[in-house]
């Protein structure tokens, strides 16, 4: 999503905050603890940035 900005905040360079897409992390013992049937992920947004926060927070200000 590119976002067009008035002046003089155009002309202040972007950074970027994030490392790319969170990565994705099966949870095997939670699935052996559910029977096997299913296999359990969760989506690591903890592991996004070099900053404190993941998510959408950190999404917002980039």
């Amino acid at each position: 999503m590119s976002v067009v900005l008035a002046e003089p905040f155009a002309s202040i360079p972007r950074e970027s905050f994030l490392f790319g897409p969170s990565p994705i992390q099966a949870l095997p013992r939670i699935s052996q603890a559910l029977g096997g049937k299913v296999n359990v992920y969760a989506k690591r947004e903890d592991c996004n940035s070099g900053l404190a926060y993941g998510g959408n927070k950190t999404r917002k200000l980039e």
